[in-house]
């Protein structure tokens, strides 16, 4: 990502699993307005960089509003490789985690989601 001033400029992989999914959480399906245009967030499954050390390509991406973006990067939210979506804080199942023809997520990184987060 590049900043520029209060603009965040995300990767053309970024910009490609949010135009996939309208700009809408792949979570809960709402879609941010602003006066700029629609507004979601690009979330990596297997983190970039050490220690993750996972790929930038789409199938390693989550379209998520900025809410369910911080839930999944604390652990709170786990993805089964079924794609039921559960809320670590109640142990209950909250959703499916949507797909699209255009985008669909690899299980190797939900997988690798869950492990982290399990030793956390």
């Amino acid at each position: 990502m590049i900043k520029r001033g209060s603009d965040t400029w995300c990767s053309a992989v970024a910009n490609y699993v949010k135009r996939a999914h309208d700009f809408s959480c792949q979570v809960c399906g709402i879609r941010l307005k602003t006066p700029t245009g629609a507004y979601a967030e690009a979330a990596h499954i297997r983190g970039l960089g050490r220690p993750h050390n996972g790929p930038d390509i789409a199938s390693n991406v989550l379209c998520l509003c900025p809410n369910h973006h911080k839930l999944f990067d604390f652990g709170m939210l786990t993805i089964a490789d079924d794609l039921a979506i559960t809320d670590r804080s109640t142990g209950q199942v909250i959703g499916r985690l949507r797909e699209v023809p255009a985008h669909q997520v690899e299980r190797r990184f939900l997988a690798y989601h869950r492990e982290h987060h399990a030793q956390a």
